[in-house]
């Protein structure tokens, strides 16, 4: 029933085939697939597994870069949180963590890669933030396990984080009340390995029959009687033309580019930004856990890494994520040093355990920032067969597992490997411009 239905949803939507089988010859064409993936980062990997578990046969999946994730995946900071201005992005986040905790049955995979660490998540917001009991009645909506923590539980929980140090902006501030935060707790929630979550994903996609190629960049977008028709990539310094009636967009910062070349618009104005991170070896010993912090005072976010010998740290301040890149192939990668100094400023601030010593390194990655509302295009577009899944601002790691499921919905009108409570039509372009608490940080 499942093949027969997908089979069917294909062939509507499939440009002519001749019935010995062979390819249109009008076209001439070499290759031809059910459906072609751009970009292999954890959208695009996502996006395959889920289709391939759908029924899609014939699926190849193209990235321009050397291997998975070598886009703006292998640059993430891979935070996995649930705390989202919406009730339909946060059960979506819910949704994700859920298969995070339960990746190996969730995959199927006897050694995944994706080490999902289960630290937690703190937020902490001014005292005033008339933002909280919003997002506290939306956990409880969706199912989220979190806890607004008195005193008591800071320090049992939290010993190494200061929750009343004062605002670092704020110079001579003396009176301690003022300085207290919220501290809003998710009991669940972390990281995971960005890289090892996109390779366990297109892994799965693999064994139910889609292909992968690398180094293949796409140049044209091919058309025929107003709906797609296939692609034409330079492939390891080879142009190919590869025929399919399914074309779908994850390429990330690139994706733009790619829309261009399908003539798409979309209403909302996408653009890549630079985001930069960085890193730290220390040599202190900790006195209790330390979970992932989102410092909404101080403008910052921070985590360790799985080894527990190194931290990472990077903004969640607006103004640092408007850095607009004209070109993804060519940027600085490297944080900029006022930036690194700052922001290791404000992590010993708020953790004072963190003293200012030990190796330092940084890099930057890249964002594609939805400018209008932060949030993602998961649609298709005018041109049939072309499915744009882009604009996701820095929150789509943690959405991935789930993001393939809504594309497998939109491409196939069925779920992939798991069905979502999120309406598939809550992401599209056309949509009324969703607001969002604390700035784009909590789109």
């Amino acid at each position: 029933m499942l093949e027969a239905a997908c089979d069917a949803r294909i062939a509507a939507c499939a440009v002519r085939r001749p019935s010995d089988g062979t390819l249109d010859m009008e076209m001439g064409l070499a290759l031809a697939f059910d459906g072609i993936i751009i970009g292999a980062g954890v959208m695009g990997a996502s996006a395959a597994m889920h289709l391939a578990s759908a029924g899609m046969k014939r699926l190849l999946l193209l990235e321009k870069g050397p291997g998975v994730g070598s886009g703006s995946t292998g640059k993430s900071s891979a935070c996995i949180r649930q705390t989202y201005s919406h009730y339909e992005v946060c059960l979506m986040a819910y949704e994700a963590l859920q298969l995070f905790k339960n990746w190996q049955d969730f995959t199927g995979l006897e050694a995944p890669r994706a080490n999902f660490v289960n630290c937690g998540v703190l937020f902490l917001v001014d005292k005033d933030d008339a933002s909280v009991p919003k997002i506290l009645d939306i956990h409880r909506r969706v199912g989220v396990k979190s806890a607004v923590l008195d005193d008591k539980a800071r320090l049992e929980l939290f010993p190494d984080v200061d929750f009343r140090a004062p605002p670092a902006h704020v110079v001579g501030l003396s009176d301690e009340a003022a300085c207290d935060v919220v501290a809003v707790h998710e009991h669940e929630g972390g990281f995971a390995d960005p890289v090892g979550t996109a390779e366990d994903m297109l892994d799965v996609a693999r064994r139910l029959g889609a292909q992968a190629r690398f180094k293949a960049r796409v140049v044209k977008i091919l058309q025929q009687g107003g709906r797609i028709a296939g692609i034409e990539a330079d492939i390891a310094g080879q142009r190919e033309v590869i025929h399919a009636p399914v074309v779908v967009n994850c390429a990330g910062p690139w994706a733009m580019g790619i829309n261009r070349l399908a003539g798409v618009s979309l209403p909302q104005k996408l653009v890549a930004t630079r985001n930069q991170i960085v890193s730290k070896q220390f040599p202190e010993t900790l006195r209790g856990n330390i979970p992932m912090i989102i410092d909404m005072v101080n403008g910052i976010y921070c985590r360790l890494e799985a080894n527990r010998e190194q931290i990472i740290t990077g903004s969640v301040r607006e103004e640092d994520e408007r850095e607009q890149v004209a070109d993804p192939d060519h940027y600085n990668e490297v944080a900029d040093a006022p930036f690194r100094e700052e922001k290791l400023a404000l992590l010993h601030h708020r953790v004072s355990t963190f003293e200012a010593r030990g190796n330092i390194t940084s890099y930057a990655g890249l964002y594609t920032v939805n400018q209008d509302d932060y949030h993602p295009i998961i649609d298709r577009a005018p041109l049939e067969g072309f499915f744009p899944v882009c604009g996701f601002s820095g929150h789509g790691f943690k959405l991935s597992p789930v993001v393939g499921a809504l594309v497998a919905q939109k491409v196939l009108g069925q779920w992939g490997r798991v069905t979502s409570g999120v309406p598939t039509g809550f992401f599209n372009a056309d949509r009324p411009r969703l607001t969002t608490n604390w700035g784009g940080v909590i789109a």
